[in-house]
């Protein structure tokens, strides 16, 4: 950022020239992110049906305490470990489960639309020999996510042929009780979250003044999206990922390099860090309670 022209009087428009339109974008990528978290509390409650019955509110608390374990581990993997503390201990083994199999759902989502982000940015922004090989294993790896997610009893037949695996595999054989239609609304689900992402994303880049095509924004972030989703990082080393990955797929479209990290480290910081925190308050709770 240092390179870029204009440093000190882009940096004078961005954080002081706040107007009435910037204001309201704000305030919408802020009132998306609670539709987004309520969404994925929906998800959670289908994923949930026939295991334990939560009230919306109370998915929601459970969502959000699962944002706040994870954003110390890698890839956020502790968010599976931060729901369930809203189960019962029978229930505890299966939610982690279900949780994967709604995790699985969104990285499907991310990988078939970042695959045709990827054929657009290829096509008619920048093509690259590495971003076709990268096109061709998101090929390969989606087709085989799509297939497993559909095919989810397979798992159980592998738990027979793995011996430390079989202890475990009556806490699998939920995942029976997805049909297809189920894992239809499920992805529908993610599909809808994955939208609310988009639009937060370009909404943030407009506040920071990063001028492009709004074709080629969307189908751009789609690609920034998989490339997070692939790149292995902990929540709070993930904003120089995310602000480093944004720019390089952004730069053929824009010079405002700093529009466009400080637009990730906004989304960073609404999308994650404030559900966290709310979510250490609901954590802090249930110590009370476990205390009395």
């Amino acid at each position: 950022m240092q390179h870029q022209k204009n440093l000190k009087s882009t940096l004078y428009n961005l954080y002081t020239e706040w107007n009435t339109e910037k204001i309201l974008l704000l305030v919408t990528v802020v009132l998306l992110m609670l539709v987004n978290w309520t969404i994925e509390a929906g998800k959670w409650r289908l994923l949930l049906k026939g295991t334990e019955e939560f009230s919306l509110l109370r998915s929601l608390q459970s969502v959000l305490t699962g944002v706040a374990v994870s954003v110390m581990t890698p890839n956020r993997i502790g968010e599976y470990m931060g729901r369930i503390l809203y189960l019962k201990n029978v229930n505890k083994i299966q939610g982690v489960t279900v949780t994967i199999i709604g995790s699985f759902a969104q990285l499907i989502v991310t990988g078939f639309l970042g695959l045709l982000g990827l054929v657009y940015y290829i096509v008619f922004i920048k093509p690259s020999t590495w971003l076709n090989v990268l096109l061709l294993s998101s090929v390969l790896v989606c087709a085989g996510l799509i297939y497993f997610y559909f095919h989810l009893y397979k798992i159980i037949e592998w738990t027979n042929n793995i011996t430390f695996l079989k202890k475990i595999r009556v806490y699998l054989e939920i995942v029976r009780r997805f049909d297809q239609t189920q894992l239809i609304r499920i992805l529908l689900l993610s599909f809808l979250r994955y939208f609310i992402y988009t639009l937060q994303f370009t909404l943030l880049l407009r506040i920071m003044m990063v001028y492009a095509p709004l074709q080629e924004v969307i189908f751009t972030i789609w690609v920034i999206y998989w490339a997070m989703a692939v790149v292995p990082t902990i929540a709070v080393a993930e904003i120089g990922v995310r602000g480093g990955i944004a720019w390089f797929f952004l730069q053929p479209l824009t010079t405002n390099e700093l529009g466009v990290v400080s637009s990730s480290l906004m989304l960073w910081l609404i999308n994650l860090i404030i559900p966290a925190l709310i979510g250490c308050l609901f954590v802090y709770k249930m110590k009370i309670y476990e205390d009395d």
